[in-house]
Parts: C-alpha cells; sequence; structure tokens
C-alpha cells in the first residue's frame, strides 16, 4: 500500500510537471522553444523508476491534462511529446547505449512528424510542404520586384531561383530526417542532463572528437555517386529523389566526421577553446573542404596518423 501511495503521488507530479512544460511551451514564445525539450523529462523519470504499466497509465493521463491546456488540435503534440519520453526511458531501462537512444528518439519524432504530415492533409486539407514553398514563393516574388525597381535583377535570375525552388523540394525528405535526428538530440541531451542532476544514473555520450563513421559510409557514398550517371538529368524521377537526398544526408554526416577530426587535432595539441572556435566556425564556412577531411578521415583514418606523429 505505501509502494502504491508513493507510485500515485509521483505520478501526479510528474504530470503536473509535464502539465506546467506544455503550458509553457504553448502561451510563452521564447522561454517555450527552450522548455519543448524538456517536456519528455516527466515521463522520462517515471519511467525509469517504474513499471511500464504504470507508466503507460501516467503517459496518457499527462495528455488528457494536456489537451485541457490547449485543446483538441493539441493533442498529437502532446502524444509525440509522452512517446519521446517513454522511449527514453524504455532505452533506459533495456541499458541500451546513449547514441541508440538518440537514434530511437530520432525515429519517433520523424513518425510522429510524419503522422501529422499526413494527418493535416486527410482530415484538415493543410499541406504543410506546399504552405511553406508558397511562403517561399511569395518572398521570392517580392524580391524579384524589389530588384527590378532598383535595376540590379540579376542574369538569369528566374533560372536560378527555379532550381533553388527545385533542389529545396526534392531535399525535403532528407531535411526532415535530419532535423528528427538533431531533436532527437537535443531532447536526449535536455531530458539526460536534467536526469542526472536530479540523481538519476544515465549514460553518458563519448567525447565528439572520437567520433568514427564506419567504413561503409564510404562504399555506400561510392556507389550513390556512381547511381547518378545512371539517371540522366530527369529531375522529376523516383532515382533522382533517393540520389539528392542520399547525397544531402552522407554529406552532413562527413562534415560532422570533418569537425570531430578537427577537434581530434586540437584536442591532441592541447590548444586552447578560443582556438576551437575559431576552427568551428571557419570548418562550417569553409564546408566543402570539411566534408572533404570527413571523407579521407573515414577512408583512411587520418587520426591515426595525427597520434603517431605525436609519438615521435
Amino acid at each position: 500500500m505505501q509502494d502504491n501511495a508513493r507510485k500515485l503521488t509521483y505520478g501526479a507530479m510528474m504530470i503536473a510537471l509535464f502539465a506546467v512544460l506544455f503550458a509553457v511551451s504553448l502561451y510563452i514564445p521564447l522561454l517555450g522553444s527552450v522548455s519543448l525539450f524538456f517536456i519528455p523529462l516527466p515521463i522520462f523519470l517515471y519511467r525509469i523508476r517504474y513499471d511500464r504499466n504504470a507508466s503507460l497509465l501516467v503517459a496518457v493521463a499527462a495528455i488528457l491534462v494536456s489537451s485541457l491546456l490547449g485543446g483538441v488540435l493539441s493533442i498529437p503534440a502532446a502524444i509525440a511529446l509522452v512517446l519521446i519520453g517513454f522511449v527514453m526511458g524504455e532505452t533506459m531501462q533495456a541499458k541500451k547505449s546513449k547514441f541508440y537512444t538518440v537514434m530511437a528518439v530520432g525515429l519517433t519524432v520523424l513518425i510522429s512528424a510524419v503522422a501529422t504530415y499526413v494527418g493535416g492533409v486527410l482530415f484538415f486539407e493543410f499541406n504543410a510542404i506546399d504552405a511553406m514553398m508558397n511562403t517561399f514563393q511569395d518572398a521570392q516574388q517580392k524580391m524579384t520586384e524589389y530588384l527590378t525597381e532598383l535595376g540590379t535583377l540579376p542574369k538569369d535570375y528566374e533560372k536560378i531561383i527555379a532550381d533553388t525552388f527545385l533542389y529545396y523540394r526534392s531535399t525535403i525528405p532528407a531535411m526532415v530526417i535530419l532535423g528528427s535526428l538533431l531533436s532527437g538530440f537535443l531532447f536526449v541531451a535536455a531530458c539526460f542532463y536534467t536526469a542526472s542532476r536530479v540523481g538519476a544514473a544515465v549514460q553518458k555520450f563519448p567525447p565528439f572528437r572520437e567520433m568514427k563513421l564506419p567504413f561503409m559510409t564510404i562504399v555506400v557514398y561510392a556507389l550513390v555517386i556512381l547511381s547518378s550517371f545512371l539517371m540522366g538529368g530527369d529531375t522529376t524521377s523516383t532515382g533522382y529523389l533517393l540520389y539528392i537526398n542520399a547525397m544531402v544526408i552522407l554529406r552532413f554526416a562527413f562534415l560532422l566526421q570533418g569537425l570531430s577530426l578537427i577537434y581530434y587535432f586540437l584536442h591532441e595539441r592541447k590548444l586552447p577553446r578560443f582556438i576551437t572556435i575559431l576552427a568551428t566556425v571557419f570548418a562550417v564556412v569553409l564546408n566543402p573542404m570539411t566534408i572533404l577531411l570527413g571523407t579521407l578521415d573515414t577512408a583512411i583514418n587520418i587520426r591515426a596518423w595525427i597520434g603517431k606523429d605525436k609519438v615521435n
């Protein structure tokens, strides 16, 4: 009886905390954008402390309370955030790595985003992608009129804009995937850090400088590049969409690998922190070079030479 009373009391506290964080995210714009990544924390804390069935009851109660605060339209967001907290708790209970947890949470965010998009199209006849592209087109039209009035409209401006819109529309799947993974990382980082501060034993990420993509990534990259020679110039085919989205994701992965290599080099040389900050800025601005570094490091392991050079 005493254990059940504790379970109910702790559950009520976590539901109240979830509701407060949810309300802050709904009604306080600037603070809400930060508190968003802490909303799954109560469900996560409850799941790592108590069993799955009790956690499911708390999750359902949190969704119901959130619907009272934000209305019916807030229910999909509440469900997604509850699922994120529950998934984090499940992976924690299963003693999975923090990287595994990020992947699982990122997949949860991705599925939630796709489900929300499909629901908006089916039930409300609202296409978020078309709305976003229309906004971009309106902005482009205003910019065109402004440049025309100034007489500084570049040559082939219309073609450049059309190619740009085609690229962004084609790469939406890759952007959604990368955005979901980034969101997964932010959710995990925020919730795990806070959980560790309140006494929960959570896993830690290895240092970013130790990141190493598997060699198979190079093989996949080579196959994707070779596939481009077989597609011709058809930018509306499924093959082109697969190619362009795969390239965006792979180049982003190699960008991270290049940054990791730079951090590893600076750490081995024991250079001051402000050098690391400057190097990060230059690495992002000169991202083609950083991507090349990441590609070479994945293929031939440049950091092994850095360590060898230090020993010698």
